[in-house]
């Protein structure tokens, strides 16, 4: 039995002495992750943990596999900002990690699993391709229906060629409207995407909406959807 140990560092830039009173600091990752995956063993998981001081101001740690369709996976912060977690991951897939603390959501990190090393997912056309990485639903009363709208913008140079919008497992309470891919936006064109929300029951909602693009460059963006279902 072969192990792969992989490792990232996040670094988080300091703040400056401000005399007047900040309200607590949002949930990040800010220390080493490292993820530890059998290349010979079939179906095992992949485990992933955050030494101290890993996760800072939060009290939860969540995980999903962007290349797969089985659930996100939860952990809880140690006092000392630690954390230890198991995913359906393997070499080539890309994670989604998130720092979290009550409501309130840190910046998603999304790395990829390849070649023995877990780093930050390349994302082809960034300067020029913008997708905010979460996007909020309103709460809603259960058998209503709410709506946000999710907008892709690029001042590439070239045409971009959307090939798929599509949530990356089924989720029968949230929806994508209208024809939204394939499409091709010229420079400067931008594309909206609306997501309505139908809770069946009170709790919260949540999946990951995959944008695929093959044209100037070959990308992919993720995007968290989440709201949440109220009596």
């Amino acid at each position: 039995m072969r192990w792969l140990a992989v490792l990232l560092v996040a670094c988080v830039a300091g703040c400056g002495v401000n005399p007047i009173p900040e309200p607590p600091s949002a949930p990040a990752l800010a220390g080493d992750v490292v993820g530890a995956i059998c290349d010979e063993c079939d179906g095992a998981p992949m485990d992933v943990t955050g030494g101290p001081g890993s996760a800072r101001d939060a009290d939860a740690v969540w995980a999903v596999n962007l290349d797969g369709t089985a659930p996100p996976a939860v952990a809880e912060v140690g006092a000392d900002g630690s954390f230890a977690l198991s995913l359906e991951a393997g070499l080539g897939n890309e994670v989604r990690l998130q720092a979290r603390r009550g409501e309130l959501r840190g910046e998603p990190v999304d790395l990829v699993a390849a070649d023995g090393v877990l780093a930050g997912a390349p994302r082809p056309l960034e300067g020029c391709f913008h997708v905010e990485p979460e996007l909020a639903l309103t709460d809603t009363a259960v058998g209503d229906v709410s709506a946000g709208v999710l907008r892709l913008e690029h001042d590439c140079a070239a045409p971009l060629a959307i090939d798929a919008i599509a949530l990356r497992t089924p989720a029968p309470e949230l929806s994508l409207q209208g024809a939204l891919a394939p499409v091709v936006l010229a420079p400067g064109e931008p594309l909206e995407v609306r997501v309505e929300l139908r809770p069946r029951a009170s709790g919260p909602r949540e999946e990951v909406l995959l944008v695929e693009v093959s044209s100037p460059e070959v990308t992919r963006r993720a995007v968290t959807l989440f709201g949440r279902g109220v009596p």
